[in-house]
Order: C-alpha cells, then structure tokens, then sequence
C-alpha cells in the first residue's frame, strides 16, 4: 500500500518527539527518586540528622507513590478529553503542547529544594512538593496520552505502523541511553565541586542543571512533532460523536484484547522499571564506582539502535510478534540471571545487562503495534473509534509500574541503607543488605517476566493476521475499501 504524501517528514517529526519524551520519562521515573534519596535531604550537605534524613526520604517516597496511584484514576478520562478536542491543530497537538510546556517547568521545580524549604521548612515543602508533582503528573498524561495516541492517526495499516513504531522507538531508546549515559558526567561537572568521589554524584547545583537540561530538549522535541507530524485523513476516523465517561470505561473494559495486552505489558513494565531504576544504585554502592554507569547508557545507545532496527527482520524470523514477545522474554529473564550472579565482575555485570536490555526496545515495539492495533478492535467491537482512550492505557501502566517502582526503590534503599553518604565499602560490610538488595533488583522482575508471558501467550490473539481480518470486517462495515481507510 503507498504511503501518504509526507510520510517522510511525519516520521523525522514524531522521532524528535518521542527522543525528547523519553529524556524526560527517564529523568521522572528513574532519576529523580535518586536526587531525592542522596541528595535532597543530605545531612552532610543540610545540617539535618540521619534520622531525620531517613524520615523525610520516607515521607516524599511515600507522596510519590500515592499521587502517582491517585492520577491514575483519571488517566482514562484524560483519554476521553483528547478524543474529544476538536481544534484546527488536530485533537493531539495541543495537548503534546500544554502538557510539555506546563511539565518542563515543574520537573525543574522537583530537582531543588526549593529555596531550601526541604530542610529550614519541612511542612511547607511537601506541600508544595505534592502541588507541583501533582501538577507535573496531570499534564504529562495529558501530553503522553496524545502523544502516543497519535499512532493510529499517523499510519492506518500494519506495515505504516511498523514503520512509525520503530522510529519513535529508535528515537526513545536514544534519548533514555543519553540520559544513562550524561547523567553522571553532567551532574558531576556542574556540581560546585568537580572531585566529588564516585559514591557521591555532584550536588543539588549539578542536578538542576541536568533537569534544565531535560526540560528544554523535551519541550523543544514537542514542538517539532507539532509542526511536523501529518495525521492521516481517513474513513475511520471520520466521527464527530462525542466520547463520555460511560464510553471511556466501555471502550476499555469491552475490549477483551485490550485489556489482556493490558495486564501482560503492566508485569513485563513493573519489572523492567523496578530493574532499571536500581542500576545506578547498583553501580555506586555494590560495583562502587558510579562513574562506569556511563557504560551503560553507552550500551543502550548501541543496542537500542540495533535492536530496534532489527525488529522488522526479527518478527519475520518468528512468524510475527507474538513468538518475538515470548523469545524476547526468555531472553531478558537469563540476562537477569546472570546479571545478579555477576557481583563486582564488570565483563560479566555487562554480559548480563546486554542480554537484559537488548530484547526490551523490541519487545515495546510489539506491544506499542497490538496495543494500537486494538484500536481497529475495539471499535469493531463497540462501534466507537476511541484512539487517546485507548491508547492511554500504555502510558497508564508506565506510570503505575513507575509509582510501584519508586515506592520499592526509595523503601528499599533505606532498607538496606543506601542513602545520603552511604558508599560501597560502607553497604559491603553488611552482606545481608546485599543480598536483601539483590532479591529485589532482580528476583522480583524475573517473577513479573515469567508471569507477563504466560499471559501473553494465553490470552493475547491480536497477530497481524488477525488485525487484517479486523480491518476487512471494519471495511465491510463502513461501506469503503481498504485504500479509503489509509487516505
């Protein structure tokens, strides 16, 4: 099937967008819990005592996770809001626009103490702190909503899809593997004191710097999708009706596809999350220098670059996607395994982490097509066409497995005592911790990937095939011919 006329530029446009995007996802979901853990609240740095220190930690760690579950209630009926805007930039592009805007400025507020009231006036800061993080959190899903719900307004086949999945995908992985691979180096060097020793990255200068530094490239990525990406004019998005709350929930919950793509993703994103979000962790207090975790946004450059490239040839391999999934799972799962057994062997720490990460940039690439696919299925199911609706259920999960994820992280690094001016030789004397540590870095998630693909290979059935039959019955239906629906 031709592609639509600037196809091209739409591609390049929706890449900045989900390059800045993810810059700023990494930074959120798995580097701010860091700031928060080892500098925040420092008592070398504030005066405060450790006591006092381990409180604070607990209680914003604890506010992170409640307004993270709180937001999630209304992730749905942003959803809803987004197929229901009607503007001359489209329903998508203003919400990618709000939501940048508005997000970049908070997320700069998070990564400082603002003002130092964390410490001289503690009550007043987490207030303020639940203000801000609650806004941050509401106009990011209005922003990751529309953004990923733009897919099937891009592209309309499986084979436009593809091609759409894989560039934002490329994109993405690029900008979460400069964020691995900067973020010690930028914090460090805009710190006050550039010698700062391995176990303690920079200070609360080096850390604004860096999320300024966020905020500015997603917002301006947003900006590039805006005036670049082209949605598609086709048949099946040509409605003018209305979605209200009882139709959001209906197209969720009558759309049996959905939502078994739904518990699969959220147990595979859980574990890779509660992984990722401990790997700087692992390199400053286990491995003990924290300066080598640059290896690894090096890693993930190189491999997200290649894996993804290699997904159309991979799902051909494998008879499509479904076998891709469960060969990728397994993949990931004896990386885990040899990734914990590793101790302070870098080769082996880095086998383990390539076979770990390699499968990941592929495996969301499946469920990212299925999940848009579903799309077309729950509108042959329900008669409704609800693109933000759907499609906000991935960016739902995301941020579920990301306040699950920085509840375990911050409890556990107090657990363990992995925080403020704790160091490698200090968390070595206590192997009980680094094995309470290594359970859940690792053994939780391997349960989750076990459990993800079970449920996947059960009960998931939207194969490409499937989505094409899907497609010629929708064409049936609507009275037009499959050349008509990609317009």
């Amino acid at each position: 099937m031709e592609k639509p006329k600037g196809f091209g530029k739409t591609l390049f446009s929706y890449a900045c967008g989900a390059f800045g995007h993810d810059v700023f996802y990494a930074a959120l979901s798995s580097y701010l819990i860091m700031f928060i853990t080892s500098q925040l609240f420092n008592p070398g740095q504030t005066g405060i005592s450790e006591a006092t220190s381990e409180k604070m930690i607990a209680i914003v760690t604890t506010m992170l996770f409640v307004l993270r579950f709180v937001e999630l209630i209304i992730d749905p009926m942003i959803g809803g809001v987004v197929d229901n805007t009607r503007s001359r930039w489209g329903k998508f592009k203003p919400w990618i626009l709000f939501g940048g805007t508005i997000g970049s400025v908070c997320i700069v507020l998070l990564f400082t103490d603002l003002g130092g009231l964390s410490t001289s006036n503690p009550l007043l800061y987490i207030i303020l702190f639940i203000v801000i993080f609650a806004v941050l959190d509401i106009v990011y899903s209005f922003k990751d909503i529309a953004f990923w719900g733009m897919i099937p307004a891009l592209a309309t086949n499986s084979a436009q899809r593809e091609s759409v999945g894989v560039f934002a995908r490329i994109a993405s992985t690029l900008g979460q593997s400069i964020v691995a691979f900067s973020i010690v180096p930028v914090v460090i060097y805009f710190s006050k004191n550039h010698t700062q020793s391995a176990t303690v990255i920079g200070d609360k200068q080096g850390w604004l710097v860096f999320a300024i530094l966020v905020a500015v490239v997603s917002l301006i990525g947003g900006i590039i999708t805006v005036i670049g990406a082209k949605e598609q004019s086709s048949a099946l998005r040509q409605t003018t009706e209305k979605t209200s709350i009882l139709k959001v929930f209906k197209a969720i919950g009558h759309n049996d596809q959905l939502l078994w793509l739904a518990v699969s993703y959220g147990l595979f994103a859980l574990g890779y999350v509660i992984c990722s979000s401990f790997l700087l962790y692992y390199f400053t207090y286990i491995f003990g220098d924290a300066t080598s975790f640059a290896i690894i946004g090096t890693l993930n450059l190189a491999l997200g670059f290649v894996a993804v490239a290699l997904f159309p040839v991979l799902s051909r391999l494998f008879k499509g996607r479904k076998n891709l999934f469960f060969v990728g799972i397994i993949v990931m799962v004896i990386g885990l395994i040899i990734f914990g057994l590793a101790g302070k062997n870098l080769p082996i720490i880095l086998t383990g982490y390539v076979l770990f990460f390699f499968p990941y940039p592929i495996l969301f690439v499946c469920v990212l097509l299925m999940l848009t696919d579903s799309v077309e299925y729950g509108q042959l199911k329900t008669g409704t066409r609800s693109e933000g609706t759907t499609l906000c259920v991935r960016p739902l999960l995301d941020k579920l497995a990301g306040a699950i994820s920085n509840g375990v992280v911050g409890f556990t690094a107090i657990w363990v005592a992995m925080t403020n001016n704790a160091t490698a030789q200090s968390v070595a004397t206590a192997p009980g911790n680094v094995m309470k540590f290594k359970i859940i870095m690792f053994g939780i998630p391997i349960i989750l990937f076990i459990l993800s693909v079970i449920v996947f290979m059960k009960k998931v059935k939207l194969t490409e095939k499937f989505h094409d039959e899907v497609l010629d019955k929708l064409c049936t239906k609507l009275g037009v011919t499959k050349n008509e629906i990609s317009s």
